[in-house]
């Protein structure tokens, strides 16, 4: 059996937090690592930034998921991944044809069946 084989039978998770203030990345980060040890994924990295994701934080979570160096991306709630439906649904993608599973503590598994639902939610339309 070669380590591909291996690592591929694992339950691989990153966790990524963003926010602006510094007390919110500690709570996402908690509470995420809290639910993926009740799940029982192995958590190979934690990434915390705040702004925008054009940093290389998040440029090197998109590598890592380009060579499958895990399985699940665990984040708080969708906003996280984006400020607009439009940049969330291509990250979304982008991570899904990488073979990337996107889980929300708030939402559940985003990908692009439950999506619709998920901004229906999450953003208000102004009136």
């Amino acid at each position: 059996m070669n380590f591909q084989s291996v690592k591929d039978n694992e339950t691989r998770a990153i966790v990524y937090c963003r926010s602006d203030a510094r007390e919110d990345l500690q709570r996402q980060k908690e509470k995420i690592l809290s639910y993926a040890k009740m799940q029982g994924y192995t958590v190979t990295e934690t990434f915390m930034e705040s702004g925008s994701m054009d940093s290389l934080t998040y440029h090197s979570l998109r590598l890592r998921a380009k060579y499958r160096e895990f399985n699940i991306l665990l984040v708080a709630e969708l906003e996280v991944l984006g400020n607009s439906p439009i940049e969330i649904t291509q990250e979304i993608n982008y991570l899904a044809n990488n073979g990337i599973k996107v889980l929300t503590l708030k939402d559940g598994e985003l990908n692009g069946e439950t999506l619709p639902v998920a901004f229906r939610k999450s953003f208000r339309l102004v009136k």
